[in-house]
């Protein structure tokens, strides 16, 4: 046992299975709304929230960023990856994290090209080893599309109530100010989310404060992306109270973590293995601690509040050190 408590002469490395969490956000105009009754703005209670989540789960994720619409005049523009998949940050590094807080500088402008945004990024998408999540945070419905038809009722400026005579469609062709780029966008947002999940890749719709008269868009793009929830109140993740976006996004992406972890080597005598989180030592138990998978000796498997501890990014550092004999739950 040495001065902080671990006790085992080998420490035996440990490989984890992070999933892609893939971040998609709106940067769109109205994301410069307030948050709440407050001045921090919606894109800016997204930001710090969404850097607080990558700080957090650190190198339990990979982490990459796209945002919508991109950087151009065209407000309208595809969005475009801003930062590609990184391995998040291990204990005691930031690069991971400052250079995902650097790609959020860009200031919101324009409208919602979302399914521009996801063809755009399928090849990336579709790609990427291991698992992959996408969460799309909106504060809208999918508009941008120059080739869109729609009726008044599927007309963002008439739905928004900025069409000067709500009894003329503002998506018309002929419509100067507005236009068919106003048109909810549904038919192509959903074939690319269903290209996306075609793909392996699940997509979780979360539309913030603004997006609530879109909701029977946002419903069929969760259920297009493979992740409609079920016994909720909506099938996608409508968040009212921006500032607890947080909760939702660390919620997702945790649930993506793996409590089955592999090790670099096989352990020779399984009764000399210990785990650590951090400098606490795990039991061995099936109902809270960790248990071996399989007879190889070459993953563990965490259980009860360690698996939820591990999911949550609560743990610093897990190590697994051999040479003392295995704690049991006393």
């Amino acid at each position: 046992m040495d001065g902080e408590g671990f006790c085992g002469t080998d420490v035996v490395p440990i490989v984890f299975d992070s999933p892609n969490v893939y971040f998609v956000f709106d940067r769109s105009g109205s994301m410069t709304d307030p948050a709440g009754s407050g001045n921090e703005s919606r894109f800016s209670a997204l930001r710090n929230a969404s850097i607080e989540v990558v700080d957090d789960l650190g190198q339990l994720i990979n982490v990459g960023l796209a945002l919508f619409p991109a950087y151009s005049q065209d407000g309208c523009a595809a969005g475009a990856e801003v930062m590609s998949v990184t391995p998040g940050d291990k204990p005691g590094q930031t690069a991971t994290l400052d250079t995902f807080s650097q790609a959020l500088t860009l200031q919101p402008q324009g409208g919602t090209p979302i399914a521009a945004t996801l063809r755009n990024l399928l090849p990336t998408l579709s790609t990427l080893p291991g698992r992959t999540i996408v969460l799309l945070v909106t504060d809208g419905g999918p508009n941008c599309n120059a080739n869109a038809v729609c009726s008044i009722g599927d007309c963002q400026a008439n739905i928004d109530g900025v069409c000067p005579d709500p009894l003329t469609n503002c998506c018309d062709a002929s419509d100067l100010n507005f236009g068919p780029r106003l048109c909810v966008d549904e038919p192509d947002t959903l074939a690319a989310l269903q290209d996306i999940t075609a793909a392996g890749v699940e997509t979780y719709v979360i539309g913030i404060a603004g997006s609530d008269q879109y909701e029977d868009v946002l419903d069929a793009m969760a259920v297009a992306g493979g992740t409609a929830q079920v016994n909720a109140p909506t099938q996608y993740h409508r968040v009212d109270d921006v500032q607890t976006i947080g909760a939702v996004l660390r919620g997702i992406a945790s649930d993506a973590v793996s409590c089955t972890v592999p090790l670099q080597d096989p352990v020779t005598d399984s009764t000399m293995a210990n785990v650590y989180f951090d400098c606490d030592v795990v039991p061995f138990s099936d109902i809270n601690g960790w248990t071996w998978e399989g007879d190889l000796f070459d993953t563990i498997t965490f259980h009860g509040t360690f698996c939820q501890a591990l999911k949550n990014g609560d743990v610093g550092e897990v190590q697994v050190l051999i040479g003392c004999p295995t704690e049991v739950p006393k």
